[in-house]
């Protein structure tokens, strides 16, 4: 029987294992994130402080991703993974404490939630970059993609699921579900190969001792690499003004389109489908990506292009259309730029260099805070409107002064299988 292009990278055991790892954390994430809204909706009905649980988890990551890059490169991948887990596992249990013993409390609430998302943001470099030291160099674009189709599968599940059993059961037995989830999570981390372990590398004997030092090491990668430099002005360009649709959302429900919460719910759940579709693609024509530089590329000028017709638009189903467009446009950026980082950077910086590029997540903070002024100012299309035509603009110059981007990278071969021997799974 022919092989399903699609799911190549799942014939890896090493990253099976990995990638059900992936799905519990995307469930974790959905489902805390959904049962706290409905908490704090309950008993504070304050808008602001729905919107603090999204702060509260997002805002921390953008500073836990260097610590995580540095941890991961100096500790080993699977061990940092592991200790992540564990300690959500062990916040999941306190979060249900808190639920059961101070019902109507809502700052421990935040407080545990944050802690939670500084655990979650540790780990993602580790993630990534593990697979970069499981998956040959051809398969890596298929199994980034089928990574990010498992999180996005989760993401939209997670919040289903849980909707579904907050109507039976009390918040706090659902983070107990979840602590009892994290367990399985633990025992599945895989070892990996020996060079995903810091003693394995050439430059574990003179590793620096100063957490600081290895993270401006990191710096230096980048500054040092013309693609690296290009690949993060790319990245901090689009996470700023390339999906700035997403915060005007209830804006557009109500005063565009004059619908309600049900048009609000659809125009939410839009772009995740568009992201689901996109993943699928990716897994299923990685294979055929030569030159991820020139797709990143095309990628990102394609979303920014995207945007600016969806932010004119006053026509309900070419919105949707348009949203599901520009989040399958968004996994080919965040695929491909993935690819880069970890094709320009040797194995044992790979982390440190993957966290520092997480920073930029906090420029999408930013671009919302200027498209709902924008939007104050003006109209809600130009809020979205002139950051896209903005961004269009930039990433062209960037393009254009950037001849390695231009070029496409290296061109990926098909290398040797990488070596599957696991240090042990069990903490």
């Amino acid at each position: 029987m022919r092989p399903i292009a699609a799911i190549d990278a799942l014939r890896n055991p090493v990253f099976r294992r990995l990638w059900f790892v992936t799905m519990i954390g995307g469930l974790s994430v959905g489902a805390t994130l959904t049962t706290l809204g409905w908490v704090v909706v309950e008993e504070s009905g304050s808008p602001l402080l729905v919107s603090l649980v999204l702060v509260t988890f997002l805002a921390p990551q953008m500073f836990a991703g260097p610590i995580g890059g540095v941890l991961a490169d100096r500790y080993g991948r699977a061990r940092l993974i592991r200790l992540g887990i564990s300690a959500r596992l062990t916040l999941s249990i306190v979060m249900a404490a808190s639920l059961f013993l101070l019902p109507h409390e809502l700052a421990p609430l935040f407080v545990i939630n944050t802690i939670r998302s500084v655990t979650s943001g540790i780990t993602i470099p580790s993630r990534r970059a593990f697979m970069a030291d499981i998956v040959p160099q051809g398969k890596l674009a298929n199994a980034l993609a089928l990574d990010e189709f498992a999180l996005t599968t989760m993401f939209i599940a997670g919040p289903v699921i849980t909707g579904i059993l907050l109507v039976v059961v009390e918040p706090g037995a659902i983070f107990l579900g979840l602590a009892g989830i994290s367990v399985i999570g633990v025992f599945l981390v895989p070892g990996g190969p020996a060079r995903s372990r810091p003693d394995a590398t050439e430059s574990g004997s003179s590793r620096p001792t100063s957490l600081l030092r290895e993270l401006v090491e990191g710096l230096g990668y980048i500054r040092r690499s013309r693609m690296l430099l290009s690949v993060t002005a790319i990245s901090l360009t689009a996470e700023m003004l390339a999906f700035n649709y997403l915060t005007l959302v209830p804006v557009f429900a109500k005063e565009v389109f004059e619908g309600g919460s049900g048009l609000l719910g659809v125009l939410n759940g839009t772009m995740p489908v568009g992201e689901l579709i996109g993943a699928g693609i990716m897994a299923a024509l990685a294979a055929k990506v030569v030159r991820p530089g020139r797709l990143l590329a095309a990628g990102v000028v394609a979303a920014f292009a995207v945007g600016i017709p969806l932010g004119a638009s006053s026509w309900l189903p070419a919105t949707l259309v348009l949203l599901a467009l520009i989040g399958g446009l968004g996994q080919v950026f965040f695929v491909m730029t993935s690819i880069l980082l970890l094709r320009e950077t040797p194995p044992e910086a790979r982390a440190r260099v993957l966290g520092l590029q997480q920073v930029t997540w906090g420029a999408g903070a930013l671009g919302g805070l200027m498209s709902g002024a924008l939007a104050s100012a003006f109209t809600p299309h130009l809020g979205v409107l002139i950051p896209a035509a903005t961004g269009l603009v930039i990433v062209v110059i960037i393009i254009a002064v950037s001849p390695e981007l231009r070029r496409g990278g290296r061109p990926i071969v098909e290398d040797e299988p990488v070596e599957e021997r696991s240090e042990a799974t069990a903490i």
